[in-house]
């Protein structure tokens, strides 16, 4: 690993398998077409917020669906990429005009759509007289979509020094405009009214490519937390792989997998084989019979990529239990979840299992549960999705709480507060449950002393930091034996 610029270093060794506790949940990341919205990655902390940002839900888009879920499951905190075409999609405009020294028109500012693409068409703007405050004249402007009133700002401004001036209000808070090449204020600029003028230009492009979901998935280098990621309904072997290199890039994300439309196991075993065996992601089948919220009555069921739903649940499990407990099980249903779009046997259940398919399960009683906690690893310990999960979470604190040393003395005071940092953490995390052993000494152990920080090391600036945990592992198989004592002979079963 080449050090070129002072900051933390996390390398991941053999011998590193964590876990750790802590309140708050890893937030989710999703990366989707959307009729309208943001095109970098931005957070939302509910559907409400989803909705402000990227539009109701509408059949042909499978994100909101996603989004909804994921809050109905649990989750608390997302970031949505909206996947555009990049190189021709265009956000629709409109010119406001208005006269100087009450004589000839002229442009005094440039009125966008807050994204590119064709729902931009949609917007209209208005403009009416405000007041004026001493020798400034205000005006009031007025944002529609589908001809409902969505934004509305009062007194604004074009003096540059003004604390209502159009360009720093409207860029700075408006989801729906931007507003551009806004003339220089005069006490000749008086701006004209305005009644509904349609915004135009607004273009979806030609089609998605794999390389715009490569460009939403590099967007998410702006989000300096653990992460993980649902390509949301994709299956496409290049884009996935893309998005696995990307999480194993980074150490701190995982991916969560959406299933192929498959008539049987064989074929979802099909599907995946061109996935990169990478711990850094898991797949789940089926796709779920779910509720459509956009519908009401019996028939308000819609087939539905689970990964959503499935974030939302990593989150809850995560906030009740740890990212130590695998995110599966019957005591956690998958919410909203009605049925499977696809029923397997238990043979072809035991055989995609085998090859690291999670299943999707219906349980009389119990509802929809995950039955599976594989990445697409096939071995070492990493092949369970909370030894991954850990692992990224682990990383993620070790860097932020050694942060602190960045430019300190490099010398026994700082390695020591260091591992009174790391025990502390892994200390809660042990006696959470989240690590074997009957006491902290059999569960981590942390070294930064002189032995791995010579005067070599020293003099270039380094601290060195070895940490060594026993992680558990999840029961996958429970193996129960019966055995009939009849007549002094033992009949044995097992179940």
């Amino acid at each position: 690993m080449a050090f070129q610029r002072p900051g933390v270093y996390v390398s991941e060794g053999a011998f590193q398998t964590i876990a750790a506790v802590g309140s708050e949940t890893v937030s989710a990341g999703f990366i989707a077409t959307a009729p309208r919205g943001p095109i970098v990655p931005t957070r939302v902390t509910s559907w409400t917020a989803y909705k402000s940002l990227y539009g109701d839900i509408e059949d042909a888009f499978d994100l909101p669906y996603a989004v909804y879920h994921y809050f109905a499951n649990g989750g608390r905190n997302a970031y949505v990429s909206r996947v555009y075409d990049v190189s021709h999609a265009a956000s629709a405009s409109a010119n406001c005009a208005g006269t100087v020294n009450g004589g000839s028109s002229t442009t005094v500012f440039k009125v966008s759509a807050a994204s590119p693409g064709v729902w931009g068409n949609s917007l209209t703007v208005s403009v009416t007289a405000g007041l004026i405050t001493g020798n400034e004249p205000t005006f009031n402007l007025i944002v529609k979509l589908s001809d409902t009133e969505v934004e509305r700002w009062n007194e604004v401004s074009l003096d540059l020094d003004s604390n209502r001036y159009l360009g720093t209000v409207v860029n700075t808070y408006s989801t729906y405009i931007t507003v551009s090449s806004i003339a220089t204020y005069s006490s000749a600029f008086t701006v004209t009214a305005v009644s509904d003028s349609a915004l135009s230009g607004g273009s979806n492009g030609a089609s998605i490519a794999n390389v715009d979901y490569e460009t939403a998935i590099n967007a998410f280098d702006s989000v300096n937390e653990e992460l993980v990621l649902n390509l949301v309904n994709k299956t496409t072997a290049a884009v996935v792989n893309y998005a696995l290199a990307y999480a194993e890039t980074r150490g701190d994300c995982f991916v969560v997998i959406d299933p192929a439309s498959v008539a049987s196991g064989a074929d979802a075993i099909n599907e995946v084989s061109g996935y990169t065996a990478s711990s850094y992601g898991a797949v789940y089948y089926p796709q779920l019979k779910m509720v459509d919220p956009s519908k009401t009555g019996v028939g308000a069921i819609r087939n539905t990529a689970p990964g959503g739903a499935i974030l939302g649940l990593y989150a809850r499990v995560e906030a009740e239990r740890t990212v130590a407990k695998a995110p599966a099980g019957y005591a956690y249903d998958i919410r909203n979840a009605f049925g499977l779009v696809t029923s397997f046997t238990e043979l072809e259940q035991g055989t995609m299992y085998d090859a690291h398919v999670n299943t999707l399960k219906a349980i009389p009683g119990a509802g929809i549960v995950i039955n599976g906690a594989r990445t697409l690893k096939k071995t070492d310990i990493t092949k369970y999705v909370p030894t991954r999960r850990s692992l990224n979470y682990v990383k993620a604190q070790l860097k932020i709480l050694t942060a602190f040393a960045v430019f300190e003395p490099n010398n026994e005071r700082l390695w020591t507060t260091i591992q009174m940092r790391l025990a502390k953490f892994l200390a809660d995390f042990w006696s959470a449950g989240g690590l074997k052993g009957r006491n902290t000494k059999e569960a981590f152990y942390i070294l930064c002393d002189e032995t791995n920080n010579t005067q070599n090391t020293i003099e270039n600036g380094q601290v060195r930091i070895e940490v060594g945990v026993a992680l558990q592992t999840p029961a996958e198989f429970i193996i129960i034996e019966v055995s009939q004592f009849v007549g002094g002979t033992n009949l044995n079963e097992t179940v």
